[in-house]
């Protein structure tokens, strides 16, 4: 199992840091579209494409599998909270908190927006200089490497308290950051906020949000399925080891 693990992070290491490396560096629209299209100058607006929640997953992805090698090759797997190591908690509290809930609200919105109109959230322009395999990398890769990180790798969850509290940190960080972005540059980074009015986006950034919350407890039960009873880092009960 142990090799298994340290093959599914290095595969994320790889897949998600050279993703966020060349979206950074070589993916930019021409010049040509920049004049005519308003979507694209948002977009080269400050802070540039840090304003893009799937920007942040990537990053928290590939935080996620750095931090998971390194538990592979100094710390623990264990189910059994007495035996883990600090990597292990900080990555399974990582990984329940953040990593999981968001990796998959950024592939499954963008993939069901996309498939209900692709133009409020990835036009058909972008084709001509976002590639196909970036595309997948970024927003089918996230839900599909949570899925065999979840089957492969053995976790304990953080007590519901600080698990819950710390995802709805992130859904006030990144709500908060939008809306500052859009007084500062007048125009919301995504084409759906843009024809939105004020309480139809106010519902949507709420709907987005409980999304996020809702998949804190997805994962819960993903992991209750495939490694047995959830065990909370401060239980003092039995658990099963790896």
């Amino acid at each position: 199992m142990t090799l298994i693990q340290t093959a599914v992070h290095t595969v994320g290491v790889a897949l998600f840091g050279y993703s966020l490396y060349y979206d950074l560096l070589y993916v930019h629209p021409s010049p040509e579209l920049l004049a005519e299209k308003k979507r694209f100058q948002v977009a080269k607006l400050w802070p540039g494409k840090w304003k893009y929640l799937t920007i942040w997953n990537v990053v928290l992805q590939l935080a996620y599998h750095v931090i998971a090698l390194l538990n592979d090759l100094v710390g623990s797997s264990e189910l059994n909270t007495k035996r883990q190591t600090f990597l292990q908690k900080l990555r399974d509290g990582y990984f329940a908190s953040w990593v999981f809930p968001t990796g998959m609200l950024v592939s499954l919105l963008f993939w069901g927006l996309y498939s209900i109109d692709r133009q409020l959230i990835f036009p058909v322009e972008m084709d001509s200089f976002y590639p196909c395999w970036l595309n997948h990398a970024v927003h089918t890769g996230p839900i599909l490497s949570l899925t065999i990180d979840s089957h492969f790798v053995p976790k304990s969850y953080p007590s519901r308290t600080i698990g819950v509290s710390s995802n709805i940190l992130f859904t006030a960080i990144y709500s908060s950051w939008i809306v500052w972005v859009n007084q500062i540059n007048n125009a919301w980074p995504y084409p759906v906020l843009e024809i939105l009015g004020p309480m139809e986006r106010a519902i949507f950034i709420a709907a987005g949000g409980l999304t996020l919350f809702s998949f804190y407890f997805l994962g819960e039960a993903l992991i209750k399925w495939r490694w047995g009873e959830v065990t909370h880092s401060k239980s003092k009960g039995k658990s099963k080891g790896r």
